[in-house]
């Protein structure tokens, strides 16, 4: 004789196969959305790396862009020191500082002391004077003819060691000059400690 068990166990499986294959089925259809939401995501990710790797390859570009227009762009600044005691004289003369720290692009001449625009652009200058006696100091930067600023100190018995200084943002063509001029009858000290000097530099062209 059968058991009660044993009756009724082919009822059983027959009752619990369905319910295993809908679960498997539900976790098929499951892993099916996760597989799908993960290629979804995978390719978000993609394009995300595209887009990247797009926009860097731009900043690329521009970087090696500016890099050329830097090698291309001139380079022009020069400052120099007077060296020694100028005036007075009874007349004006154009300052010429000999003792050159930086004279790159060779615009600035120690011979003349003139400094000339090898390309049009926005450049600044800078010059200063130094007076160690009684006498007046007195010295402008002109651009061509024009003076542009000056420098002026009117010593005293009891106030002879001054110094002054003055700069301006210039927008120069090519060939324009740019100098310094002591007045008459005034004096600008210098010696070794380099007092008194006179700077320049593209700004931009």
């Amino acid at each position: 004789a059968c058991s009660p068990e044993a009756k009724h166990r082919p009822l059983s499986q027959s009752l619990l196969l369905p319910l295993q294959l809908g679960f498997m089925e539900a976790t098929l259809t499951a892993s099916e959305c996760q597989v799908g939401e993960q290629k979804d995501l995978l390719l978000s990710l993609r394009a995300t790396v595209e887009k990247q790797s797009s926009a860097l390859q731009e900043l690329r570009a521009t970087v090696e862009e500016l890099k050329r227009e830097n090698r291309e762009r001139p380079k022009v600044a020069f400052s120099a020191s007077l060296s020694e005691t100028k005036g007075p004289f009874n007349t004006d003369i154009t300052l010429v500082y000999k003792h050159v720290f930086t004279n790159i692009g060779n615009a600035y001449s120690p011979v003349t002391g003139i400094f000339k625009a090898p390309v049009s652009g926005i450049y600044y200058f800078r010059f200063t004077a130094f007076g160690m006696t009684s006498k007046h100091r007195r010295v402008s930067l002109y651009k061509g003819g024009q003076r542009m600023v000056t420098v002026t100190d009117h010593s005293t018995p009891h106030d002879g060691e001054d110094s002054g200084s003055n700069g301006v943002t210039l927008q120069l063509v090519e060939g324009e000059e740019v100098y310094t001029r002591l007045k008459a009858e005034h004096q600008v000290y210098d010696d070794a400690a380099h007092h008194t000097t006179f700077t320049g530099f593209l700004i931009s062209a």
